[in-house]
Parts: C-alpha cells; structure tokens; sequence
C-alpha cells in the first residue's frame, strides 16, 4: 500500500511539465532529470485513507497518476454522524532530488462526484510545507455550492507570490493535508462529496516547479 502512495507522489514530481504552466519568472522554472527524483520514504494517514482503501496507477511516463480512495467521501444531513462531514488524508514525504535546486508545488487538477443540495457548500483543499517550516504554508481551495449532483473537474492555481520552496542545501519532508469538508444551512439539506467518480476514473495532478539555488 505504501508503494501505491508512492507511485502517486513520484507521479506528479516527476511530471514536470504536465499541467499547463502558469506565467512565471524563467528562473522558477527549469528542468530537472526525472531519473533523478524519487521517493525515498513515505507515510499516511487520515480519515480518508485508511490502510488499504486506496488504488492507484500510474502511465509510464509519469505524467498522469489515476487514484481511487474507497472511504475519502465527506457527507452531511439528518442523521449522518457530525464526523463524516469532514474527511481528510496527511502524507509525508521524503524526496531525493538533485542538489543545487529547489521546488515547489503550484496547482492542483483532480476530479470527483458530488451530490449536493441547496444549503450544502462543500470544499476540496490541499496545504503544503516542509518540515521544519510549519509557518511557511501555501493551499489550494476550492469551494462551491448546491444545489450540484454531477462528475465535476477542477483546477487550483496558487499565485506566484504565494509560492512555498524546498530549502537550500538540505533534504526535508514534504507535507501533504487534504481535506474534504461540507456545510449545510438549513440543517436539514443533505449531500455527499468524494474523490470517487462515478466511471472510476479520477485524476490528481500535482503542477511542480523546480529552480536553482
């Protein structure tokens, strides 16, 4: 299982150009050799992605990871726990990169199926950091409303500005929160959100840049 996370860490690093780039700096973006960069340790855990509810794949150039969470699924309305109304999976992990650079992650595709009713707001949010800099924090938030019952594809960009690096001339972890949330008003509005699409497919890229120290 952990191999599998892995697979889908390594997957959107070693993409290094496969989500559309964002206007940037030519220096806050440079290649690096993909056979370079790999996983050298991962760990998670979360309400949603327990041990051995998670399958993932990847296409062999690593550009494009497909992951299915069997229990990453948010819900609220009368009757369903106040727990469940928030999900959310915490990866850490251990990169080996070439010395001399740095990188950062700066979008997010993924897709799901959500149920809402008018009243239900449901949010899909990632934050990031490196170990050791708990202060230094960038997420990628999405929000919308019912009433929604459809496959939906989003994309969240992080403004250049707001940009977290890896430190210079130091290894360290990176930390992945993701979290879905719902909210209702009235109490009586129902809805469900999840990761898991209807046709099984569901995609998650992670946009990386790389520059030199």
């Amino acid at each position: 299982m952990k191999y599998s996370i892995a697979t889908l860490v390594l997957g959107f690093f070693a993409a290094l150009s496969a989500a559309a780039p964002a206007p940037t700096p030519a220096d806050d973006d440079v290649d690096v050799d993909p056979n370079q960069v790999y996983i050298e340790g991962i760990t998670y855990a979360g309400t949603g992605c327990k041990a051995g509810t998670a399958a993932i794949s990847k296409t062999q150039d690593s550009k494009t990871v497909t992951i299915a969470f069997d229990s990453y699924v948010a819900s609220i309305g009368p009757g369903i726990p106040f727990a469940d109304r928030r999900k959310n999976c915490n990866l850490n992990v251990k990169l080996h990169y070439p010395g001399g650079y740095q990188y950062t992650l700066y979008q997010t595709d993924y897709t799901g199926y959500a149920n809402l009713e008018v009243g239900v707001t449901a949010q899909q949010q990632s934050t990031y950091w490196f170990a050791g800099f708990l202060n230094e924090r960038a997420t990628l938030q999405t929000t919308w409303r019912g009433a929604f019952v459809n496959n939906y594809a989003l994309r969240d960009i992080i403004g250049h500005d707001a940009w977290v690096w890896s430190p210079c001339g130091a290894s360290t972890t990176l930390n992945i929160d993701t979290q879905l949330t719902l909210a209702n008003n009235p109490s009586s509005a129902s809805g469900f959100i999840t990761t898991d699409t209807i046709d099984h497919k569901v995609k998650t890229i992670y946009g990386v840049r790389w520059r030199r120290c």
